[in-house]
């Protein structure tokens, strides 16, 4: 074998070797199980239950998502004062984080504007439940942004004009934005999805969810 016929097969052998590497790496990537976003709180985040912090239960959700509003109903019967599980809430900081599935609902973004719009009037979460409550009646509005939603705000006595502004600024959008995308960062993609401690929630029904909350310490 003369000496380019050995340099070319040297050459082929490691590129072989590199690609085949290549392959490995791509193959064997660690499973992410941790997510530090999710282990604290922002200055944007909106929050209830606990005020303690110990325990942190992020959701990453959709007002136009069905299953999501699932979700908000089940929360509700927890929080009910009356409620035998109400306990959990003594112990677990809940946050609601937005990710608008915008492809498939067409309403998802001015509905978060919206409930972004009444946090900055102190009102977020009794918008978020008049959201929810009437998921099905603003989803099939031609306008809900300027009839649906401006009706939920004279319902909860916020200043209009302020409330119209808000939900078109920038900084309102801005923030759902932030959401979504650090949310699909970490590879969410689809709604709700919910972490609590650090951890991706992995449950098979709602029970299950309330005997993992009801476990804390």
């Amino acid at each position: 074998m003369d000496k380019k016929t050995l340099t070319i097969s040297v050459i082929s052998i490691f590129v072989t070797f590199l690609l085949l590497f290549g392959v490995y790496k791509l193959i064997n990537q660690p499973v992410v199980t941790d997510f530090p976003q999710t282990r604290e709180l922002k200055l944007t985040d909106h929050t209830k239950w606990s005020s303690d912090k110990k325990n942190l239960l992020i959701e990453y959700s959709d007002f136009q998502c069905p299953s999501c509003k699932g979700a908000h109903d089940f929360f509700k019967t927890i929080e009910a004062s009356e409620s035998a599980d109400f306990e959990i809430t003594k112990k677990v900081t809940f946050v609601y984080r937005h990710f608008p599935l915008f492809q498939i609902h067409d309403k998802a973004n001015v509905a978060a504007y919206a409930a972004e719009a009444a946090g900055i009037q102190g009102k977020f979460w009794e918008m978020t439940n008049l959201l929810f409550d009437n998921q099905q009646t603003w989803k099939e509005s031609n306008n809900p942004q300027k009839e649906d939603f401006v009706n939920y705000a004279k319902e909860l006595k916020l200043d209009i004009d302020k409330f119209k502004k808000d939900s078109d600024s920038n900084e309102v959008k801005n923030r759902v934005t932030e959401d979504l995308r650090e949310a699909e960062q970490m590879g969410v993609s689809s709604t709700p999805t919910f972490f609590l401690n650090g951890q991706k929630v992995d449950v098979n029904n709602f029970n299950e969810f309330k005997t993992l909350l009801k476990n804390l310490n």
